[in-house]
């Protein structure tokens, strides 16, 4: 890794990134300031969202290079007609896992603001995905019952509403993921299933132990496209 690059992903909540020394930071959007980051000449980036703080990040740099989904990039084939409507989170985390586990059929999914995924085979055609809602979506989406406690691991039958609510979205959340796991093995009993995200480590307990989970394969996909493109 080149000592004057910073990897940055600018999600919907929080703002991740990796510095020359491969250490990783995490700010929420409301506390960030451009002066968390180094002196480094050149940066890679990866936003969804915050437009401003784009801007800012863009103007701080002597070099900066803002990714954008492509048709075809190293292994990966999109299946979407037009690539500019993919979420650049979505790219670079198939692009992180394609790193990971080349040549395997690959579900990348992301549980954060909101939950994605994404089926690979294993010459790299991406076959399609879904976005779900993450849980803050869930937990506000009924008006008589939201709530903004995001607290989660409670199962089984609740007593009084507000558990009953809290307890539902939570098994509504997790009976999705496991879903779209046990399609994708029904179709790829050779695959491998990757998920990263916010909200990952909070669930981890719920998910097959088979699963690979990552903390930053968003910056690991933007490191590796910085890579390909020299």
């Amino acid at each position: 890794m080149s000592q004057s690059n910073l990897y940055i992903d600018v999600g919907n909540s929080a703002i991740k990134w990796r510095t020359s020394d491969s250490k990783v930071f995490s700010e929420d959007i409301e506390n960030f300031s451009i002066t968390a980051f180094d002196q480094s000449k050149t940066a890679w980036l990866s936003a969804v969202a915050h437009s401003e703080i784009v801007q800012e990040i863009s103007t701080h740099f002597e070099i900066i290079n803002i990714i954008k989904p492509l048709k075809r990039f190293g292994n990966l084939t999109l299946s979407y007609d037009d690539p500019s409507e993919l979420g650049l989170d979505r790219f670079s985390a198939m692009l992180g896992a394609i790193n990971h586990f080349p040549n395997h059929p690959l579900l990348v999914i992301d549980i954060g603001s909101a939950i994605t995924f994404d089926v690979i085979d294993k010459n790299g055609l991406h076959h399609g995905g879904f976005i779900m809602p993450g849980m803050k979506a869930l937990r506000g989406s009924f008006e008589k019952f939201k709530t903004s406690d995001l607290s989660l691991g409670s199962t089984g039958l609740a007593n009084n509403t507000d558990d009953a609510w809290k307890q539902g979205t939570y098994a509504m959340m997790i009976g999705a993921i496991h879903y779209q796991i046990e399609s994708f093995q029904s179709n790829f009993s050779d695959g491998v299933v990757t998920a990263c995200g916010g909200m990952v480590k909070e669930i981890k307990k719920e998910l097959p132990k088979s699963i690979e989970l990552f903390d930053n394969l968003v910056l690991d996909g933007l490191e590796s496209y910085s890579q390909s493109m020299g």
